[in-house]
């Protein structure tokens, strides 16, 4: 029972200690490329004081070590074009982390000061001639109402949206009867 109150004290101690703050939140930069929100977060959930966080937060940022505008920028690098979604969706991704607007507006500047492939129309029509062959059978009208639906959840605009439903010839019945067509001719 003493060595336990001892072990308390001593972690409570340990706890106000900006220097095992600090290596704490090293340990968990070393895993993964965090926010400063999130490492916040997880500081003070381990029992470290909001006030001892922020100044070590303070301290790796200005090192260097934590730039919620280069995760920013990182994390558009790794997702653009993986997996189709618009400019929208992937800023909603980064506020959920908790990255500031202006953060992310610098990461997407550099992004594509970066990358002159940043083309959300052509992404947008990729997600359409993905998804021909789901919609063959519907009416025309019923599937550009679902294919303008898709994009819209994945995060696109409704000027890309537009620009790439007419990207996208109106033959898409046709791609997705050829498609269908070379199932068949397979099996």
């Amino acid at each position: 029972m003493l060595g336990r109150r001892r072990g308390a004290g001593a972690s409570e101690e340990r706890a106000r200690d900006p220097e095992a703050c600090r290596e704490a939140a090293l340990k968990l930069l070393e895993r993964a490329r965090r926010t400063r929100s999130e490492l916040a977060l997880r500081l003070c959930d381990r029992g470290y004081p909001h006030e001892i966080v922020t100044q070590v937060l303070d301290r790796l940022a200005g090192v260097g070590l934590v730039d919620d505008s280069e995760y920013a920028r990182a994390f558009l690098a790794e997702r653009w074009g993986r997996r189709a979604a618009g400019w929208r969706r992937l800023e909603q991704d980064l506020r959920r982390r908790g990255v500031a607007a202006e953060d992310i507006d610098r990461a997407r500047a550099r992004f594509r000061d970066e990358r002159g492939d940043a083309d959300e129309v052509g992404l947008a029509a990729r997600v359409v001639a993905q998804s021909v062959r789901r919609y063959a059978s519907l009416d025309p009208r019923v599937r550009r109402q679902r294919l303008y639906a898709l994009l819209a959840r994945r995060g696109f605009e409704s000027e890309i949206i537009e620009q790439a439903l007419r990207a996208v010839p109106d033959s898409t019945e046709e791609q997705a009867r050829g498609s269908a067509h070379t199932r068949r001719t397979r099996a």
